[in-house]
């Protein structure tokens, strides 16, 4: 064990190897090292010196240098430009943001989550699209045209409902109903047969009517003589039998 002596000389020695610098650059570190550990008893970091001793066992300490080196990096790669568009980016995400807020909008979000489920929202972007197309590939002919033909279609609505539309379809509605109508379906292809032939009857009776035929002669004879003729032996053979029918249908 050194002796006091020794320990005096060495401390001698040392003090003439100080130089007037050294000692003032010793001297400020300790002053500057004994002002750090008053700061951090007053604010109170002793309380932070077993969480950091954590952070530095579990290597947080060493992400948290690397992420402080990103950041750092990353500023000094932003210029005044970048640094401004950021900036009204943020803004700008910052009012739609209050707007929503203000607009309620956050109710919609439960049915905008379901119609993005559901395919709901695709479907409506392929509508957009759709329309938007159609929006490009019209010219001002064709809007003209459509307009035109928009606007008859609703004039001709409008005559037809002033007309009693109204009541032909409840007309409808009551035939539908009772069965009627159905009926009238099944019955009117014989109905327009049937037309054809009652046509030529009139038809018949228009051109019987139109012909000129001698005055009867009268008395037996002339009917004797009208009856001797095959073709009114026909005509009245051919009355009989639709008579006969006639009352057939009738009495039936």
């Amino acid at each position: 064990m050194p002796d006091m002596n020794e320990v005096e000389r060495v401390a001698e020695a040392a003090r003439d190897a100080l130089t007037d610098e050294m000692v003032g650059r010793l001297t400020g570190a300790v002053g500057g090292g004994l002002t750090l550990i008053d700061q951090i008893d007053r604010a109170g970091l002793g309380k932070a010196i077993p969480a950091i001793a954590e952070m530095v066992n579990n290597g947080d300490l060493e992400r948290l240098v690397h992420l402080a080196r990103v950041y750092g990096s990353a500023q000094d790669a932003l210029t005044d430009e970048m640094v401004g568009r950021l900036t009204e980016a943020v803004g700008g995400g910052l009012t739609l943001v209050d707007q929503v807020n203000r607009a309620g909008l956050e109710k919609a979000i439960p049915a905008i989550a379901e119609m993005v489920n559901n395919g709901d929202l695709e479907r409506l972007v392929h509508l957009a699209r759709v329309y938007g197309s159609a929006q490009d590939a019209l010219t001002d002919e064709m809007v003209g045209r459509l307009a035109e033909t928009v606007g008859e279609g609703l004039s001709l609505l409008d005559r037809f409902s002033r007309g009693g539309a109204i009541r032909l379809v409840e007309m409808l509605e009551r035939l539908e109903t009772s069965g009627a109508l159905e009926r009238t379906a099944k019955v009117l292809p014989q109905l327009v047969e049937r037309l054809g032939m009652l046509e030529d009857m009139l038809h018949c009776v228009e051109e019987a009517a139109k012909e000129k035929a001698p005055p009867p002669a009268g008395g037996i004879g002339g009917l004797w003589a009208l009856m001797k003729d095959p073709d009114n032996q026909e005509s009245l053979r051919f009355l009989i039998s639709v008579g006969k029918k006639l009352r057939t249908r009738c009495a039936a």
